[in-house]
Formats: C-alpha cells, sequence, structure tokens
C-alpha cells in the first residue's frame, strides 16, 4: 500500500508541475516515453502482529543535465523532458500532498480498492505481455493490473490468472 500511494503521489505531483504523464512499471518504478525517471523502495520492521516502521524511499532523477552513455538510452530526468529546472521543495511537497490523500483512503478501507483504478490508469505495462520472475517460478503472460491488495493479476498463456506478489516482472 505505501509503495502503490507513492507510485501515484509521484505521478500525480509530476503532472501537476512539469506536465508529464509517468507511467508505472510495477511496483516502484516510473517511466517516461520508454526511460526511468524514478525509482522507490520501502522498507518494513514487523513483529507479530506489530509494524515497527515503514521508509519509503523516493529516488527521482529531477535535474540531471545528462546520463552517462551506458545508460542513456534508459534513463532520464524531469529537466531532460521538459527543459525547466524543477524546484525540489515544490516537488516534494506535491508529493507528500498528494501521497496522504492517497495513503488516507488506503486506511479509511484497509484494502486498495480506492486506488486500484489511478494506479492500474498508470500501469505501463497493463495489457502487454510480461515476463514473471519470482523464486523458483518463471512464466509468461499478460498483465491485467493490481488487486485490491496491490498484487499484479497476470493471466498465463493456458487462461489461468496468477496473482504476483514479489519478483521481478518485464
Amino acid at each position: 500500500a505505501v509503495t502503490v500511494s507513492a507510485a501515484v503521489a509521484v505521478c500525480r505531483a509530476v503532472k501537476r508541475l512539469c506536465g508529464l504523464d509517468l507511467g508505472i512499471k510495477w511496483v516502484n518504478d516510473l517511466y517516461y516515453n520508454g526511460k526511468k525517471v524514478c525509482g522507490i523502495l520501502t522498507e518494513m520492521s514487523t513483529e507479530l502482529e506489530c509494524i515497527n516502521y515503514i521508509v519509503t524511499g523516493i529516488g527521482i532523477n529531477v535535474a540531471n543535465h545528462e546520463f552517462p552513455e551506458e545508460i542513456r538510452d534508459v534513463a532520464t530526468s524531469l529537466y531532460l523532458e521538459t527543459g525547466k529546472e524543477v524546484r525540489r521543495s515544490q516537488l516534494i511537497a506535491a508529493i507528500m500532498r498528494a501521497y496522504e490523500g492517497y495513503y488516507d483512503k488506503f486506511m479509511e478501507n484497509q484494502n486498495m480498492k480506492s486506488l486500484m483504478d489511478v494506479y492500474n490508469s498508470r500501469l505501463a505495462n497493463c495489457g502487454t505481455q510480461v515476463r514473471v520472475l519470482s523464486p523458483g517460478n518463471e512464466y509468461t503472460g499478460m498483465a491485467l493490473g493490481i488487486d485490491e491488495m496491490g498484487e499484479l493479476l497476470v493471466r498465463t498463456e493456458d487462461g489461468k490468472v496468477c496473482k504476483v506478489i514479489s519478483g521481478e516482472v518485464s
């Protein structure tokens, strides 16, 4: 829920401040024109039924004027896409406002049903063939979007719908 909320919040803030429509690669990477502009990592510590902490790191390529040749074809920045400097303080404030709203909706419903439509509308690989690499299992199928638990739904070639909880999707 935290990563999903963060992803849609970054999309909303970047659209508002820069006019760019970012796409989400499940679950935590944001892209523009096929190039990565943001990565989100969430770490959590729990004990039995208690969450000690949740930390979400959001790394956005904001002001990069160029990238090393080896990643130039796969990475971009807000500056490169708009030609304008973006004030980080305004971007952070816009992300936090959006994040708080999305997270409040999650807490109210105790699921991601209220986030599903906005997340799925930004899901870059929705409706496309994907390869799922999870521990001990690899398969291909059609990405359908996320469910109310944030799991990626993938329809395999035999028609079965699998829920991807973790792993790499490419």
